[in-house]
């Protein structure tokens, strides 16, 4: 599913520390002073200069993390993608016959076909969040502070290693950017349960969290949800106030697409067709949080349906 384009959600957000966060550049002190033992990741940006920042790896393994957990909760059946004999990768790369795209797809556990594996690229892309280009958030962002950190020994409890000391950031406001491409609408609500969970600080990011680190909030700034190739339909219109999955556009039975009926939500936005897409956009916080609520629901029928009960 990635030679077309069919439909596509992109979610920009705000990431706030609610605490220290560290993620690690692997830059060590050595032979210089001025370094710390555990330093945060930095960056030449071409506007902002030298910065902190948060990777976007960091942000995809935290979510793909989380949304595995959620699917093994629900009973789904989820592929560890670490296991070198039971990932959906590694069973499919065991199958010679296996080389289309659709039965690649088809293969795939639900957290898969999101995320991607070894056998087929993932559909949706985390970019890396940047300090917001304000002089005054940039400032605190980088303002870091450091933290005194041991390692303990297990079994004498005395300390094995340490002190060492941590760089972590406690401030500042970081905007990223999350793009699902080809989408189907169960697979927004799984990605919205997580972010929910990650804006409540149940799911934190880089390292030492079970120590405290990491903890942060979100604060959603725009969602657009647009329609690629759909510029000459004369019912533009009928996107306004609803949120159509990748079956709506394609046959369901080739991909093993689980048929979905479009969304009706009860925040509507007026669509607009330019550029070649239609595209419906909602720009303030608590909308975007009821447009990604609604999803859930989708969410719920495709879990009732992967575990063979009623829809």
């Amino acid at each position: 599913m990635h030679k077309k384009l069919l439909n596509e959600l992109r979610l920009s957000f705000r990431i706030r520390p609610e605490g220290p966060l560290l993620i690690k550049s692997g830059q060590e002190a050595g032979s210089d002073p001025t370094l710390l033992d555990m330093n945060f990741v930095r960056i030449k940006h071409a506007t902002l200069g030298e910065t902190v920042y948060l990777p976007g790896s960091s942000l995809k393994g935290a979510v793909r993390s989380y949304c595995e957990k959620i699917g093994r909760t629900v009973g789904l059946e989820v592929c560890d993608p670490l296991d070198t004999e039971k990932s959906c990768g590694r069973k499919l790369e065991r199958k010679a016959k296996v080389n289309s795209g659709p039965a690649i797809y088809k293969g795939l556990c639900p957290i898969c076909r999101i995320f991607g594996h070894t056998v087929m690229s993932s559909h949706i892309h985390f970019s890396d969040a940047y300090p917001t280009p304000d002089p005054e958030n940039v400032r605190k962002a980088n303002a870091t502070d450091e933290r005194d950190g041991v390692a303990i020994d297990r079994i004498s409890g005395a300390v094995a290693v340490g002190p060492f000391q941590l760089e972590v950031v406690t401030q500042g406001e970081f905007a990223a950017t999350i793009t699902l491409r080809n989408f189907q609408l169960w697979q927004v609500g799984l990605l919205a349960v997580a972010l929910r969970d990650m804006s409540e600080q149940r799911v934190p990011l880089g390292f030492a969290r079970s120590r405290g680190l990491g903890r942060v909030s979100l604060h959603y700034a725009q969602l657009e949800v647009s329609y690629p190739g759909q510029f000459l339909n004369d019912q533009a219109d009928q996107f306004a106030g609803r949120v159509f999955g990748v079956t709506h556009f394609t046959a369901a039975e080739e991909y093993g697409f689980f048929v979905e009926e479009p969304l009706n939500l009860s925040v509507s936005a007026p669509a607009v067709s330019e550029w070649g897409r239609v595209s419906v956009t909602y720009q303030h916080d608590d909308e975007i949080r009821s447009v990604l609520k609604e999803t859930v629901e989708p969410w719920s029928r495709y879990v009732r349906a992967a575990r063979g009960n009623t829809p």
